[in-house]
């Protein structure tokens, strides 16, 4: 082998594969096309805005006819296309109006993503219309399946789960769930012209007073709600997003209406506005050691105080004016839930049987019809949820094992 075979062997390893682990970015301009090599985890990020330096985008400057293979772009299809021979100025407008090509692998990642987030969206959002109960996932899953729901990257889960909805109708009976309002009042005249409205939109009426009314209805009527409080001086609420027994959707929801002035976000679509998330923690406050409820709660006067997992209360007086809450089953067994929430019991019983010693509490607040279900593990931390309390059930399980 000569010196001069030697020193390209060494030079340049057969191992070696330029250009490899990028995202191409394509554009087909006056019948010639253009590709960019690009790295995969910056290309989306300078599309999105976050990304603003371009340097950190471009694997290289150089402008190609083939990436793959190598084929450079001539000098005189860079002027006819683009009006200038600067690649870095045209790297920036191939990367700003081209084609990113993605493979296989990532294609297939992304739509198994968006299918996972429309499962989670119809399991969030929808019922079974004669148990008031959400499906598990396994089972929407398997009816998106069996209809042939495609994924289209261009629209959000969202859009894609709703817009299934009629098709798994024709599988099984689901619903989109219903969303509790409040709608607060300041006149007679202006509380019957309220529930006028509330009667032609088919809204069932839950609690009603002089200047107080709670409903819950289909989602698609808080377009009509929205407009009618603007058009008011009647102040809406969102209560509940999606009002299921025993859901995963059970947490509060509520307007900013009393310090924001206005009752909700205009072009909210079907009620997913701007609600500020309130606190469980400060709506359970008298539960809490030093929450300022602790005293309105008398009936759960002799239950133990809740440990908290992630640290003291702070005892703040954001939430001093929280409803108390009426503890409907006392911290106790799974098993010994009274028949009234059998539904409950046959699902919660699960966890007993992943680890034992696990307890609950029934819990509603002072006005509501939702009824909370908190959990404790045998150390006695609270955990919020079932789905909380049964992975961390699974957990110490597996860790048990080992």
């Amino acid at each position: 082998m000569s010196g001069r075979a030697m020193k390209t062997q060494l030079a340049l390893p057969t191992g070696i594969k330029k250009l490899t682990n990028i995202a191409v970015v394509r554009l087909k301009k006056h019948g010639v096309r253009f590709e960019i090599a690009c790295y995969k985890n910056t290309a989306g990020a300078w599309r999105d805005g976050f990304e603003k330096d371009i340097d950190n985008v471009l694997q290289t400057t150089q402008i190609y006819n083939n990436v793959s293979k190598g084929v450079f772009a001539k000098e005189e299809d860079l002027l006819k296309a683009f009006g200038s021979a600067d690649e870095k100025v045209v790297a920036r407008l191939i990367l700003e109006t081209g084609e990113v090509q993605v493979s296989d692998k990532e294609r297939k990642n992304t739509f198994d993503n968006i299918f996972r987030d429309a499962v989670n969206v119809l399991v969030d959002k929808c019922v079974n219309p004669e148990t008031n109960r959400p499906y598990p996932p396994g089972m929407i899953e398997r009816a998106l399946r069996e209809v042939h729901f495609q994924v289209d990257p261009t629209k959000s889960a969202k859009q894609q789960a709703l817009a299934a909805l009629p098709r798994l109708q024709k599988v099984f009976p689901i619903k989109r769930a219903e969303m509790r309002f409040r709608l607060t009042v300041p006149t007679l005249d202006l509380a019957s012209a309220t529930l006028d409205m509330l009667a032609n939109e088919n809204a069932t009426i839950e609690k009603q007073t002089e200047c107080e009314i709670v409903c819950t209805a289909d989602p698609s009527v808080y377009r009509a709600l929205d407009k009618f409080a603007k058009e008011t001086s009647v102040q809406l609420e969102v209560v509940t997003m999606a009002v299921m027994e025993g859901g995963v959707s059970e947490t509060f929801h509520e307007m900013e209406s009393t310090r924001g002035g206005a009752a909700s976000a205009s072009g909210a679509g079907d009620g997913d506005g701007a609600y500020a998330m309130r606190d469980m923690d400060g709506a359970l406050a008298g539960a809490v050691p030093g929450g300022d409820g602790e005293a309105k709660m008398a009936k759960a006067a002799a239950a133990p105080r809740v440990r908290r997992g992630g640290g003291d209360d702070d005892g703040g007086g954001g939430e001093a004016a929280a409803a108390p809450v009426e503890v409907l089953y006392p911290r106790g067994p799974i098993a010994g839930m009274p028949e009234e929430h059998a539904s409950r019991r046959d699902r919660f019983v699960c966890i007993d049987e992943i680890q034992g010693g696990w307890l609950v509490e029934l819990r509603r607040r002072g006005g509501s019809s939702v009824v909370d279900a908190v959990f404790f593990s045998p150390d006695g931390v609270l955990h919020k949820s079932f789905a909380e309390a049964r992975r961390e059930a699974m957990r110490a399980k597996r860790e048990g094992a080992a």
